[in-house]
C-alpha cells in the first residue's frame, strides 16, 4: 500500500502540469470539453497502467541486487580477444576479458566479474554448461 501511495503522490505534479497544458490549449485552439476530459482520463489511465511495470522501483524493500550483473553467468557470443559480445540473462552485452584472464572462445561459459556502464568485464567459468 505504501508503494501505491508513493507512486500516486509522485504522479500528481505531472498530471497537474498536463491538465494545465490541456486547459490552456483548449482556450487557444477551442478544443471541445469532451476531448479535454478524454485526454485527462487517458493520462490518468496511462499512469495507472505504468504502475504495474514500475512499482518495484518505488519500493525501497525490493531486492535491488536482482538487477546486478556481477556474479551472473553467461556464454560468449564471439571470441573475446580482449573484447567481444556475451549473452547474460538472455541479453547481448559488450564485454572485455578481465585482466590476467586468458582469451575466451565463442560458446565458452563466462562469469561476470565487473560492470562499467554497459560493458561487462568477464572471465572464463569453470563449469562447462551454457546458461
Amino acid at each position: 500500500m505504501r508503494v501505491v501511495v508513493k507512486y500516486s503522490l509522485l504522479q500528481i505534479p505531472g498530471q497537474a502540469a498536463f491538465v494545465l497544458v490541456v486547459l490552456l490549449l483548449r482556450q487557444w485552439l477551442e478544443i471541445p470539453p469532451y476531448l479535454v476530459w478524454a485526454l485527462i482520463v487517458f493520462w490518468v489511465v496511462k499512469d495507472t497502467v505504468l504502475f504495474f511495470f514500475l512499482w518495484r522501483f518505488y519500493d525501497p524493500n525490493y531486492r535491488a541486487d536482482r538487477f546486478r550483473m556481477v556474479g551472473r553467468k553467461g556464454v560468449a557470443l564471439t571470441r573475446l580477444d580482449p573484447d567481444g559480445y556475451v549473452r547474460v540473462r538472455a541479453e547481448r552485452w559488450r564485454a572485455s576479458v578481465a585482466e590476467g584472464s586468458t582469451l575466451i572462445e565463442k560458446s565458452d561459459p563466462i562469469c561476470v566479474v565487473a560492470a562499467d556502464g554497459l560493458t561487462l568485464t568477464v572471465s572464463a567459468c569453470a563449469d562447462h554448461h551454457k546458461r
